[in-house]
C-alpha cells in the first residue's frame, strides 16, 4: 500500500493535531495524520489536579511582556532565549485559537483570565479548564482536524522507520497493526508528534497506551538535546496519575506499610517539626516536581517516599486524617493564607480537598478509587522528558523535512514552568507550518519501495511468548531516574548494548517486538547521556547524581550550554540568549 502527501504528522495528542490544523489554515491541504491508536497518548489520557496550561499574563493585574515571559523560562538553565522567545511571541495566539474552538478556559466577570502560580515559576501565567485540560484540547482540535478540514487519519499504524533520502526525509514505514502487513508512506515533510519516551521507566506517570518513538528517531541519525533533563514527581501507582496542587496543598498524611501490615507514619522523621514537614507538603503543590535545590526543602519529600519504597513498603496517602501533630494554627503565613482565602479551612484533608477543588476526587471516583474512605498508593514517577530531539527554531532536525515538535522535541532545560509543556504543543505546531508553507514543493511523485529487510523480517519472525524485557524498565527505575547511580547506570548501559547487538526475530508480536527495540534504543541513549554529561554537570535539575558512593553537586557553568547527543557521545552546545527586537513597526508592515 502507497501513499503520497506533502506532509505527514505522526500522532493524534496536542501537539500532533495543532500542526495539522494550522498547516490546512496555510494552505497545505494534503496532509495526513498517522497513529499508533486515536485515542493512545498523553495528551488525551493525563492530567493533574487542574492540570496547567501556561502562557503570556492575561489576568489584567500582572505586567507581562513576551520578553520577560521568554527570559523567566531561559533563565532556569540549559536553554536557548531564542526558542523561549517563539514560545512567548506566539502564546497568545495560540491560545486564543483554543479558546475560539471552545476550550473554556475561566474568565472573570470582565473577560479577563485570572491566573494562578504554578511550578519553577512565581508568576500568575497558569491557566487551567481542570483536571483533563490536554484532552479537551486534543478533543477540540481533532474536531477541527478531522471533521472541519476533512484531514486523513490512518489509525492502527506504528511507525517503525523513518526513511530517508541524502539527509533529506522521504517517508516513513509503518506496521499496521490490525494486519499484521507493512505500509509505506511518502512525504516530502513528516512532523513527529509522539511524546517522550515514555516506555524507559516501569514507575512512571505516563499512561500504559502512551510509548513514543524517540528510539526510531534515533536510528534515523536524529539527534537529541538535553535528553537526560527529565522530571519526576508523585504519582499514584495504580491508576496513573500526579498528586500534585491541591493533592498537596490539602496537607494529607503520609503513612507506609510493610510487608506484614505494619503501618507508620514516616516523613516527620525527615524534618526538624511536625510544621516544618506540613508546610513542605503544602509547597509540593506548586513545588511539585522533584529539585536538586529544594533537597533539604519540599523535594525531601520525594526522597522520603523513594526511601520507603526502597525498602520495599508501599508508600500511601492518607485524606482521611491529618499528619500526627497537625495544627492549622502553626503553619506558616503562606500556608494559612492560601487555605483560608481559598475558603478550603476544614477539619481533615480530605474536607479541605472538597473545598479546594472537588473535581480532584472525582478524577479518582472515576477510576472507582474512593480516596474519601481509602488510603492512595503512590511512589516518586517519570512525568516529563525537558528533553529530546534536537531541533532548530522551526523544529526541523538535521534531516532536511523531518520536524519533531511537543514533548518529543528538546526544547526545554532543566526546570520548564509547569504547563509549558501544553503551550508548545500549539506553539510549536505552528512554528514548522509556517516553515513548511514557505517551501517549495517537488513536482515528483516518488513513492519510496518497502524495504527489502521487512520482507526478511516477516519470513523470519517467531512469535514467542516469553519474550519479555520489562526488568530493564525496573532497573532504570531504580538506577536513572530522579536518583542516578553511575555505576549501576554502566552495568545497565552494556546490559543493553548487549541485547541489541543481539536482539533477536522474535517477540510476542510485530508490534511488540518493535515497542521493546524503541524502548532499548531510548534507554540507551539516555544511559550514555546521564553518564557522559552528569560526570561532568554533577546532580541538577530533577536528577541527583551519585558517583562512587557520594552526591556530586552541581557545576553551575554549564548551565549555560544544551548538551547535544549523537552516535552515543555527547557534546555541549552554548545556549543563545533571549534576542533584544526593537526594530520600528514600519519595517514588518506589509510584510
Amino acid at each position: 500500500m502507497m501513499n503520497t502527501f506533502d506532509a505527514i504528522i505522526i500522532g493524534s495528542g496536542a501537539a500532533a493535531y495543532s500542526c495539522a490544523d494550522w498547516l490546512y489554515k496555510e494552505n497545505i491541504t494534503n496532509i495526513a495524520v498517522i497513529t499508533e491508536n486515536r485515542l493512545s497518548g498523553t495528551s488525551r489520557n493525563t492530567g493533574s489536579d487542574k492540570q496547567t496550561y501556561y502562557k503570556m499574563s492575561l489576568d489584567g493585574f500582572c505586567q507581562d511582556s513576551p520578553h520577560k515571559m521568554a527570559n523567566d523560562i531561559y533563565k532556569t538553565g540549559c536553554c536557548d532565549g531564542e526558542k523561549m522567545y517563539l514560545q512567548a511571541s506566539n502564546s497568545l495566539r495560540c491560545f486564543f485559537r483554543l479558546c475560539d474552538y471552545g476550550v473554556d478556559f475561566p474568565t472573570d466577570i470582565y473577560g479577563g483570565f485570572p491566573g494562578y502560580k504554578t511550578d519553577h515559576d512565581n508568576t500568575v501565567r497558569a491557566t487551567s479548564v481542570g483536571p483533563f485540560t490536554s484532552e479537551i484540547m486534543t478533543e477540540k482540535l481533532e474536531y477541527h482536524v478531522l471533521e472541519r478540514n476533512k484531514t486523513p487519519l490512518f489509525d492502527k499504524r506504528q511507525v517503525v522507520e523513518i526513511i530517508k533520502e541524502n539527509d533529506r526525509v522521504s517517508g516513513l514505514v509503518a506496521l499496521n497493526t490490525e494486519t499484521d502487513e507493512f505500509e509505506a508512506f511518502f512525504a516530502e515533510n513528516i512532523i513527529c508528534a509522539t511524546g517522550a519516551p515514555a516506555c524507559i521507566y516501569e514507575r512512571s506517570v505516563f499512561p500504559h497506551s502512551q510509548h513514543g518513538m524517540t528510539g526510531i528517531l534515533i536510528d534515523a541519525g536524529v539527534s537529541l538535546c538535553n535528553f537526560s533533563q527529565w522530571q519526576y514527581g508523585m504519582a499514584s501507582v495504580g491508576f496513573r496519575w500526579n498528586v500534585s496542587g491541591s493533592f498537596m496543598q490539602v496537607i494529607p498524611r503520609f503513612v507506609s506499610v510493610d510487608e506484614n501490615g505494619n503501618e507508620r507514619e514516616f516523613l516527620r522523621e525527615y524534618f526538624s517539626s511536625t510544621e516544618e514537614m506540613c508546610d513542605n507538603i503544602f509547597l509540593k503543590g506548586y513545588q511539585w516536581p522533584f529539585s536538586f535545590e529544594r533537597s533539604e526543602k519540599s523535594s525531601k519529600v520525594d526522597i522520603a517516599v523513594h526511601n520507603e519504597t526502597e525498602k520495599g513498603r508501599k508508600v500511601y496517602l492518607d485524606y482521611t486524617k491529618n499528619p500526627t501533630g497537625f495544627s492549622f494554627e502553626k503553619l506558616n503565613e503562606e500556608t494559612r493564607d492560601y487555605l483560608t482565602h481559598n475558603d478550603a479551612i476544614a477539619p481533615t484533608p480530605i474536607e479541605r480537598l472538597e473545598k479546594l477543588n472537588s473535581k480532584a476526587i472525582e478524577v479518582y471516583l472515576g477510576q472507582n478509587i474512593d480516596i474519601r474512605t481509602e488510603k492512595l498508593r503512590i511512589a516518586v514517577c517519570a512525568q516529563h522528558n525537558n528533553g529530546g530531539a534536537y531541533t532548530d527554531n522551526n523544529c526541523e532536525t538535521h534531516i532536511k523535512g523531518l520536524y519533531v515538535i511537543g514533548e518529543a522535541a528538546g526544547t526545554f532545560g532543566l526546570s520548564r514552568p509547569g504547563g509549558t509543556a501544553l503551550n508548545d504543543t500549539q506553539v510549536s505546531g505552528l512554528l514548522c507550518a509556517r516553515h513548511i508553507k514557505n517551501k517549495a514543493f517537488s513536482s515528483e511523485n516518488f513513492c519510496p519501495e518497502l524495504p527489502e529487510k521487512y520482507k526478511k523480517l516477516m519470513d523470519n519472525f517467531v512469535i514467542d511468548s516469553t519474550v519479555n524485557y520489562s526488568h530493564i524498565t525496573t532497573k532504570m527505575s531504580n538506577c536513572a531516574a530522579f536518583l542516578r547511580k553511575k555505576e549501576e547506570c554502566e552495568k545497565l548501559l552494556d546490559e543493553i548494548k548487549k541485547l541489541l547487538e543481539n536482539y533477536p526475530m522474535k517477540h510476542r508480536s510485530l508490534s511488540e517486538y518493535f515497542c521493546d527495540k524503541d524502548m532499548l534504543t531510548s534507554a540507551k541513549a539516555l544511559l550514555e547521556t546521564i553518564i557522559g554529561e552528569m560526570t561532568l554537570t554533577g546532580s541538577r535539575g530533577g536528577a541527583v547524581f551519585i558517583e562512587g558512593g557520594n552526591i556530586k553537586k552541581e557545576n553551575l557553568s554549564y548551565r549555560q550550554y544544551l548538551t547535544v547527543t549523537s552516535e552515543g557521545k555527547i557534546s555541549f552546545q552554548k545556549t543563545k540568549p533571549v534576542p533584544e527586537v526593537s526594530e520600528p513597526f514600519e519595517k514588518y508592515l506589509g510584510k
